[in-house]
């Protein structure tokens, strides 16, 4: 290969649509970070068969000969309850005699502890209670209260496993000992659930059992032998992304992490093609791509089972649609194509609001393009046909059925303020008359959510795009007729369907496990569950009063200001006490890059004019305010990986700046070449905090003393 030549290549502007060249690079940049993220993402082998017990129940745990015992590991399931453990003094002539026997210790399973390697010794130590030494020939387990659901135990004798068996199985009682090939003594991460995965892996595992039990016994036996869903503060399709992985690999840390990671690789695609519409260069979106790549939180968060990360993949997916719709110009461009472009970025936006609410503020972000670009269209239209001679000027052919299902919108929503659907006095406090801002705006969302309304709007919708499509083949080939501000007045038709209609219709799908879990067979049961659950979910996240040490204000975010603390654990290596953690916090050199760069890019713009006539440059500014204004007005707590969907439009607004800055000065072409390089070697210094490697102390001190160059990172290396 002349590399020579391929840099220049690389350099040359060869338009907005990928070549094979791109494919290769881009390929190329997937594997060697796919190789980084799936390498130590977790275990692929854990316990699977689970010993459910309830009060009373109890099992043996024989080993054959006198032992010692010095600890034992449970990995449990979702339960909660108490068991009492007794050695063989407990047992009189082969007769389990509790009444009269004490527990050599008792061991608390709850939710918190599910599927980890929990240790018996540093729970009982925790409490202020001696760790369990004794020497026996069987241990008694005794659920006291409460459920308990144990995957799998393991007996210690100083470092080594005890082999055992369980004596007269019963009730699944062998399942505790039938997976000894999966424990772990020395667990970590790799094993274990750790910061929020307690909360969204944990729903992805009911809905799947929920669904098994739904396809193979019906309704019924889902809803009273299934799980309740325990994480409904959040859209249910991120927690589907998960259980896909789950259903393809198990149970296991491996599969409640794959989907994340393999959207975390999907979202570097995503920024390759996005630079590359923007720059029309493959070293740009090369740089873009390998900068989000070596990002701390770009690693941290799609490698852990929660629902960020498939947020983000929608959130640009849905600006790159909406970005090459407005670069789309009616009557230059086919029109059908701008449609497509329109329902592809309405079909992110529904994905994205499904996977989670934060999504809601990036669709404000497109209704300011796609209105922005409605009318810049109108007002060119009008004015190049102002130009026109008159005898030359075509007659505007309009069809007024199309606007039906607008109207119909904009109706509803007029006669609603006017009180006609609702009576506000009921609304108002009965002392100060003061509206009920709340209760308004529930009573204003479950007017939209009535079957007649949708209904309606469908069946409206449905006739307006068959008109319109009737109107074009019928006057489409008449040369004395201009369709083109007929087509662009219909594209409001189409957002009806594209950003209302499949919207809802995802929604609604999506989010069938709560149907199944409630027992709801009709449809005016399922929707009501639905919008039951849609008031939880709203008044859990506006009322929510609560402070962590790792929270931190909007303003400190461009600087990652302050990492969020995943996990933390301190393995015992060659006698020596090592730290492994996991903090989700931003590269240094790429966030302020990004933010410095971002303000240099908006500020430039009023200085060039070329570079105020690029559309791109207003859907990333667009995406910047949608991911980053919001959250100015928000009051409760929030974190830094609220930033995470903002970073990807800061990053590709610093590089705007760079690319007219080499396009005025070309020497200074390696600059952006040197930002990726610091940034790489950043990464790599980092990777420890990001990452869970165990490395020594003193290296911790590093990360924490020198690298959190504008904020904290959260590594407990002291």
């Amino acid at each position: 290969m002349d590399f020579k030549q391929f840099r220049r290549d690389i350099r040359t502007e060869d338009g907005r649509r990928m070549t094979k060249r791109d494919y290769i690079v881009l390929l190329v940049l997937l594997a060697v970070y796919s190789l980084v993220a799936f390498l130590n993402l977790g275990s692929v082998t854990s316990p699977q068969t689970i010993w459910k017990a309830e009060e009373g129940a109890t099992a043996v745990i024989d080993f054959g000969e006198r032992t010692e015992v010095t600890d034992l590991l449970f990995y449990g399931s979702i339960a909660e309850g108490y068991l009492e453990i007794y050695d063989e003094t407990a047992s009189q002539d082969g007769v389990f005699k509790r009444e009269t026997s004490f527990p050599i210790a008792t061991f608390r399973q709850d939710d918190g502890d599910m599927y980890k390697w929990k240790s018996l010794n540093k729970q009982l130590q925790s409490a202020g209670n001696p760790p369990i030494d004794t020497e026996t020939g069987f241990l008694i387990l005794y659920v006291r209260s409460g459920s308990i659901a144990l995957n799998e135990i393991a007996v210690l004798s100083g470092d080594e496993l005890v082999p055992a068996t369980v004596y007269q199985p019963s009730d699944g009682s062998e399942n505790l000992l039938d997976e000894q090939n999966a424990v772990q003594i020395n667990h970590s991460y790799l094993n274990d659930m750790y910061f929020d995965e307690i909360y969204h892996a944990r729903t992805a595992f009911e809905i799947l059992n929920n669904d098994d039990l739904y396809l193979k016994y019906g309704l019924e036996t889902a809803y009273t032998e299934g799980y309740s869903i325990y994480e409904w503060t959040h859209p249910s399709l991120g927690k589907l992304f998960i259980a896909g992985g789950i259903r393809i690999f198990g149970m296991t840390p491996f599969g409640w992490r794959f989907a994340g990671t393999f959207f975390g690789v999907l979202i570097l695609a995503v920024i390759y093609v996005f630079a590359k519409r923007i720059f029309r260069r493959t070293d740009f979106a090369l740089i873009a791509a390998g900068l989000f790549a070596v990002d701390g939180m770009h690693f941290a968060q799609t490698r852990i089972a929660t629902i960020d990360t498939y947020a983000l993949f929608f959130t640009l997916l849905m600006f790159l649609f909406m970005g090459d719709c407005i670069a789309e110009d009616i009557g230059k461009r086919p029109y059908w194509k701008k449609i497509a472009l329109l329902g592809l970025s309405g079909l992110a936006f529904g994905l994205g609001v499904s996977s989670k609410w934060t999504c809601l503020y990036s669709g404000a972000g497109l209704a300011v393009l796609y209105f922005g670009d409605l009318i810049w269209q109108l007002v060119r239209i009008l004015v190049e046909r102002h130009r026109q001679p008159k005898e030359k000027r075509k007659k505007f052919a309009v069809n007024v059925l199309a606007y039906a299902p607008v109207l119909f919108v904009f109706g509803v929503i007029v006669l609603h303020i006017a009180g006609k659907w609702t009576d506000w006095s009921v609304l108002k406090d009965p002392v100060t008359g003061v509206l009920d801002g709340e209760k308004a705006g529930i009573e204003t969302i479950r007017l939209f959510l009535q079957p007649w309304f949708y209904g309606t709007l469908l069946i409206l919708t449905g006739v307006s795009i068959a008109s319109s499509v009737v109107f074009r083949l019928v006057l489409a080939k008449r040369k004395d007729v201009d369709l083109t501000l007929n087509d662009l007045l219909m594209t409001p038709v189409w957002c009806c369907l594209f950003f209302i209609v499949i919207p809802i219709v995802l929604y609604v799908v999506t989010n069938y496990c709560y149907y199944i879990s409630k027992n709801c067979t009709t449809l005016s049961e399922k929707l009501s569950e639905l919008w039951k659950t849609q008031i939880s979910m709203y008044r859990y996240h506006s009322k929510l009063v609560a402070t962590h040490p790792c929270q931190s204000m909007w303003y400190r975010w461009p600087l990652a200001g302050k990492s969020v603390w995943f996990y933390s654990d301190y393995p015992m290596i060659d006698g020596v006490q090592w730290s492994s953690n996991i903090s989700s916090t931003g590269n240094p050199v790429l966030w302020a890059g990004a933010a410095f760069g971002a303000v240099f890019a908006v500020a430039s713009r009023f200085r060039d004019r070329a570079f105020r006539k690029d559309r791109a440059f207003y859907t990333v500014l667009v995406g910047i305010l949608a991911g980053l204004l919001p959250w100015i007005l928000v009051t409760r707590c929030v974190f830094l990986y609220h930033y995470f969907s903002t970073i990807p439009f800061m990053m590709l607004m610093a590089l705007m700046g760079l690319y007219y800055v080499e396009k005025k000065y070309p020497r200074t072409a390696w600059f952006k070449w040197a930002w990726l390089a610091v940034a790489a070697v950043v990464f790599l210094l980092m990777l420890p905090a990001v990452s869970g490697i165990p490395v020594p102390k003193a290296y911790g001190r590093f990360i924490e003393d020198v690298l959190n160059v504008f904020g904290k990172v959260y590594y407990a290396g002291i």
